[in-house]
């Protein structure tokens, strides 16, 4: 069941290794590397630069493609990232966990694009509704009317609203099609690419 893996790259985890009934991630320099993984083979844990999870702790395993970590989470409600750049061998690593785990419910959950961009969407929906109510307010100020928020001006949302509509019908539209723009670009940027998320759930 021991096994070790040892990764290149700035942005990875230089050691990911399961030792025992543990899973550990290290990060000594590199002029130790050889010296970590020795004592890990001698099942002697290095106490520095180095994190581990007891597998009887761990909930379950995520790996979204595209991502270069695998996700562990465990406890009530603690994650951690075990990074490994190299795809080869974070599948490898990911199909290994999947292994050793009993009792194991192993699925993909593959997003639509509508739920990739739902959050942009909803941003979106929100911009456009502050658009109309702040663009009436900002036209009615130019029209002559006078417009009051009780309670504290800066800190309420009608008080936010009509700072943005003092600045103006056109200052109104040019900041709030902006917005949209970026809500807009970000559905496409998302909804284009949905994840794929290789998800092992861990029954207790």
């Amino acid at each position: 069941m021991d096994k070790i893996w040892a990764n290149e790259g700035n942005n990875s985890d230089k050691i990911v290794a399961i030792i025992g009934n543990t899973i550990y991630k290290c990060n000594p320099r590199d002029e130790d590397i050889n010296d970590y993984i020795q004592s890990l083979k001698m099942k002697i844990i290095p106490d520095k630069k180095t994190f581990g999870v007891p597998l009887p702790y761990i909930k379950e395993f995520r790996y979204q493609e595209g991502k270069n970590y695998i996700q562990i989470m465990f406890g009530a409600d603690s994650e951690e990232h075990f990074r490994i750049n190299e795809r080869e061998k974070r599948n490898e690593i990911f199909e290994y966990f999947k292994s050793i785990v009993p009792n194991a419910i192993s699925y993909t959950d593959k997003h639509t694009p509508l739920q990739a961009g739902k959050k942009p969407l909803i941003a979106l929906l929100v911009v456009s509704a502050l658009f109309i109510w702040t663009w009436y307010i900002a036209a009615g100020i130019e029209s002559g009317n006078q417009y009051q928020v009780t309670g504290n001006h800066y800190n309420s949302f009608a008080g936010i609203v009509l700072m943005l509509a003092s600045l103006g019908v056109n200052n109104v539209f040019l900041i709030f099609i902006l917005l949209m723009a970026i809500a807009i670009t970000s559905f496409f940027l998302k909804a284009r690419k949905p994840p794929i998320i290789h998800r092992v759930i861990i029954k207790k």
